[in-house]
């Protein structure tokens, strides 16, 4: 029999290196680690609180979200909100610029001809939204107190934003924060931005075939082996480390599929299958347009060429079903969300330029640990930035939290037109005659705090075994290009400018230093708890200016590794500090700028 004294001795060693686990795991996830909110939360927890001031866990009775939400005596009063088309406008007078300021606003071509997709989650909660429409909902406090004669609707637009910076006391916007009007733990409409969701059919569609079963996300085929295979094409951008890697994993000699399943890891391939010659990317054989056609996996198993004459569809009834049910799994070209996008080109030395593609939420939803959600903001910037040497696309870099990934050009998957005039695409990992003409990468939104990722799937970080993972899948396609504002960046002037294809777009809102959601909850409010020093509600984010534009590596830090493919399963950590640009914030989506 074990003793109790084991027992004891057993249960305390569990407890501290759970402890030790959360205390180091939630300073990642959070995004943060703010001195001065330990320090402002010092009363607080000098009071008679003994679970707080020795493991660190405090308004633990906040856990209880039935005191998160409460009625408003006003809530069916609409506000006053204001037309957001005219919040963008300015009285710029571009026939008045000189040829030298419109060369400095002209962005490239192929900046726009090597644009990213971007695949939202499909069941996302908390989509694009409007900067605009954001500001309707917001009022600016300093840190918790209210500034005078800035409410919702009545005088805050993108054009005077930048007017807080000046505020007394605000430290040049440091300590403005635009707080949410309402509270966001009712979930009011503006937050989710579902009328801003792009437009795309759903991914899934019912088979005629009772037989088929179609395979879950976590099913689909093996984006690091076909992004392997899709270096390996581009052998003339590999260096030595690329080319002395074991590829002896490829499959040399698939055999025909014996159950319908195909391509990935699986070993099988459709030729020769009584299944049918054409492998789809989700994993299964078959004779008909939904396997042969965009979906179609070259690697495991035949396909239509794309660009021969399309067949005309046949007239039959059972024909016209299924190509209607074709169109809800293929990203749709419409793509477009009623909330812009924003792209900032920075000329630099040596025939550099790198494209910052920023996308804004209401909204990040943080992370769970052990069910128990920490990190949760208000406002969210993400970024994709695409580097280009005298107009050649080399490398991508993806916002991830507190650090992010970078890769050659030719690793990622991209995405071109469809030319059978349907509007779809096709994707260079499932088609290799597409590699030939498509030029747009694609990218992955992580369902509620949006990171960026080249693939769709689980994503796992900071720790082993998949504790912690993002997860992201092919939901709706969201072509920014199709809403976009666009600016260049002056490094030298530091000045933002509007580009010549949107000459009278409002720029000061791009010098807001201040956070674009709310300051942290105190402990005092139902909605804050604290384990670890690591809190349920942070603060919103600093704006674009703030991701070290400047940089000279693709990465947001100094030390960079570049990756030659895709789906390396490695887990993620975060790198050393590095220094950064004055004003340049560490990590693609850090919450403040106290570093």
């Amino acid at each position: 029999m074990p003793r109790p004294g084991r027992k004891c001795f057993a249960g305390f060693i569990a407890l501290a290196l759970g402890y030790v686990a959360i205390n180091g795991l939630v300073e990642h996830i959070t995004k943060h680690s703010n001195p001065s909110e330990k320090l402002e939360e010092a009363e607080f927890i000098a009071s008679n609180k003994q679970l707080c001031r020795w493991i660190g866990a405090c308004g633990t009775f906040h856990l209880n979200s039935n005191g998160w939400t409460w009625n408003s005596e006003d809530d069916d009063v609409p506000p006053n909100i204001p037309d957001f088309s005219h919040f963008w406008d300015t009285d710029e007078d571009p026939d008045s610029w000189s040829d030298e300021e419109k060369e400095k606003r002209e962005i490239p071509q192929y900046v726009y001809d090597h644009a990213p997709y971007v695949h939202l989650f499909s069941d996302e909660h908390f989509w694009p939204c409007d900067l605009a429409e954001h500001l309707a909902h917001v009022a600016p406090r300093m840190n918790y107190t209210d500034i005078p004669h800035w409410n919702r609707g009545h005088g805050l637009n993108l054009t005077n934003l930048k007017d807080l910076n000046d505020y007394e006391g605000g430290i040049h916007g440091r300590f403005v924060y635009l707080q949410s009007e309402d509270n966001v733990e009712e979930r009011p409409e503006w937050l989710g931005g579902a009328q801003h969701i792009p437009k795309l059919p759903d991914l899934r569609f019912n088979n005629d075939d009772d037989d088929a079963q179609w395979p879950e996300p976590e099913d689909e085929y093996d984006h690091g082996h076909a992004a392997k295979q899709q270096a390996a094409i581009h052998s003339e951008y590999q260096d030595d480390e690329a080319k002395q890697a074991d590829f002896s994993f490829w499959p040399t000699a698939p055999t025909p599929s014996e159950n319908g399943r195909c391509g990935g890891n699986t070993g099988f391939t459709c030729k020769g299958s009584r299944f049918g010659k054409c492998c789809s990317i989700y994993g299964w054989c078959g004779r008909g347009e939904e396997h042969c056609g965009q979906a179609c996996n070259i690697m495991a198993g035949a396909c239509n060429d794309p660009f021969e004459p399309i067949p005309k569809p046949r007239s039959d009834l059972k024909r016209r079903n299924i190509q209607q049910q074709s169109e809800k799994y293929r990203p749709d070209q419409a793509g477009r969300s009623s909330a812009p996008a924003f792209l900032i080109v920075v000329p630099k030395k040596d025939g550099v330029v790198d494209a910052f593609w920023f996308f804004f939420y209401s909204f990040n939803l943080g992370q769970k640990v052990f069910n128990i959600r920490f990190g949760n903001h208000v406002g969210d910037w993400e970024h994709t930035m695409i580097r280009f040497k005298h107009g050649k696309p080399t490398a991508v870099f993806m916002s991830e939290h507190d650090f992010g990934s970078a890769y050659r050009w030719h690793a990622l998957e991209k995405y071109t037109v469809n030319p059978d005039g349907s509007g779809t695409m096709i994707g260079t990992w499932s088609n290799n005659t597409a590699a030939k003409v498509a030029q747009r990468p694609v990218v992955y939104s992580a369902v509620g705090t949006h990171a960026m990722y080249p693939t769709p799937g689980l994503h796992p970080y900071i720790l082993p075994y998949g504790l912690l993972h993002d997860q992201t899948d092919r939901g709706p396609l969201w072509d920014p290009t199709l809403n976009l504002n666009s600016y260049t960046w002056d490094m030298e002037e530091k000045k933002v400018r509007a580009a010549t294809s949107n000459p009278k777009l409002a720029t000061r809102w791009f010098d807001f230093a201040g956070h674009w959601g709310d300051k942290y909850y105190p402990l005092s409010d139902p909605r804050q708890y604290r384990f670890a020093g690591q809190y349920h509600y942070v603060n919103g984010p600093t704006g674009p200016r703030f991701k070290n534009l400047a940089r000279e590596s693709v990465c947001l830090t100094k030390k960079c590794h570049v990756r030659y493919w895709v789906g390396d399963s490695r887990i993620k950590h975060l790198p050393l500090e590095e220094g950064e640009e004055e004003g340049g914030l560490p990590g693609g989506n850090s919450t403040d700028g106290e570093h």
